[in-house]
C-alpha cells in the first residue's frame, strides 16, 4: 500500500499549501527514456559507453518514479533505488552526485518534459476546443495513472522545497494551450457571450490538475474524468462541436 500523503495536488503545476499559494519556481505509457530522441532533438548516440551510460541513468530514474508513486519521498532511499535499478549505490553518485535530491528533479522534469509531448501530440491530432481539452487531459490523466508517475498526480509537501523552481512547466505550457483555443472559439463566434478567456483557461487548468490528483489514486476513472472535461467544455460553447475523436488512442 502506498504511504503517499494526497495534499491537495502538485502541478503538474507546482505546491500548493494550506494558504492555496503556489511556491514558485498512455493507452500510452510515459516514454521510454532509453531511446535516443530524434535527431533535431538530440545528437545522436554513438559510443556504447554512452548508450550503456543514458541506460543506467534513465533505470535509476525509472526505479525512483516507482518507488516515490509507491512510498513518496520518505521511502525512496538510495539503497532501495539501487536495489530496484539492479546497480550499486555508488553508480548512482557517478550519475546524480547530489543524491536523491537530484535525482527526484530529474524524475519530476523528465515527466513533465513527457507529459508536454503527449499533449502536443494529442492535441495536434484533434480539432475543435472540446476535444483540444480532452487531448490535454489525456496526456496529463495517462501520466498520472501509470505506476511510474503517480507521483506527479499526488505528492507530499516533503517534497515542495526539493521541486522548487522546476516545477510549472507543463501547467503553463497546458494553460496557455487553452487560452489559445478558448481565444480562437471566441473569434469563430462559438464562445458564450462575455467569456473571458484567460479567467476560463486558468478554472479548466485547474480541472485537469484535480482530475490528474484523482487519476493518480483511481486510474480505472481515467476515461470518465476525460469525458468529464470534455462536458464542462462543450457548456462554454453555444452551439455544438463535431467530435474528432474516434477511437480512443
Amino acid at each position: 500500500m502506498s504511504t503517499v500523503q494526497t495534499v491537495q495536488f502538485f502541478d503538474f503545476c507546482g505546491y500548493a499549501g494550506a494558504s492555496g499559494a503556489e511556491i514558485p519556481h498512455q493507452h500510452h505509457t510515459i516514454r521510454d527514456h532509453n531511446q535516443p530522441r530524434t535527431m533535431s532533438q538530440k545528437p545522436a548516440i554513438t559510443s556504447q559507453r554512452e548508450r550503456n551510460r543514458l541506460r543506467t541513468r534513465n533505470d535509476i530514474l525509472d526505479a525512483a518514479a516507482q518507488l516515490l508513486g509507491e512510498s513518496g519521498y520518505a521511502g525512496t532511499a538510495l539503497e532501495k533505488i539501487a536495489a530496484l535499478a539492479g546497480i550499486a549505490r555508488g553508480t548512482i553518485y557517478a550519475h546524480f552526485p547530489a543524491g536523491r535530491e537530484e535525482i527526484v528533479r530529474a524524475v519530476y522534469l523528465r515527466l513533465a518534459e513527457s507529459v508536454v509531448e503527449r499533449g502536443v501530440e494529442l492535441r495536434g491530432q484533434a480539432e475543435g476546443l472540446v476535444d483540444r481539452t480532452r487531448a490535454l487531459a489525456r496526456a496529463l490523466l495517462e501520466a498520472s495513472a501509470d505506476p511510474r508517475g503517480r507521483f506527479y498526480g499526488i505528492m507530499g509537501p516533503d517534497l515542495a522545497p526539493i521541486l522548487a523552481g522546476v516545477t510549472g512547466t507543463a501547467s503553463r505550457s497546458f494553460e496557455n494551450f487553452i487560452r489559445d483555443d478558448l481565444l480562437i472559439a471566441q473569434q469563430e463566434g462559438r464562445l458564450v457571450p462575455g467569456a473571458d478567456a484567460d479567467a476560463l483557461a486558468e478554472i479548466l487548468n485547474g480541472a485537469l490538475r484535480a482530475a490528474g490528483a484523482r487519476a493518480a489514486t483511481e486510474p480505472e476513472s481515467l476515461e470518465t474524468r476525460i469525458d468529464a472535461i470534455g462536458l464542462l467544455v462543450a457548456g462554454l460553447l453555444n452551439r455544438p462541436e463535431p467530435s474528432t475523436i474516434g477511437e480512443k488512442p
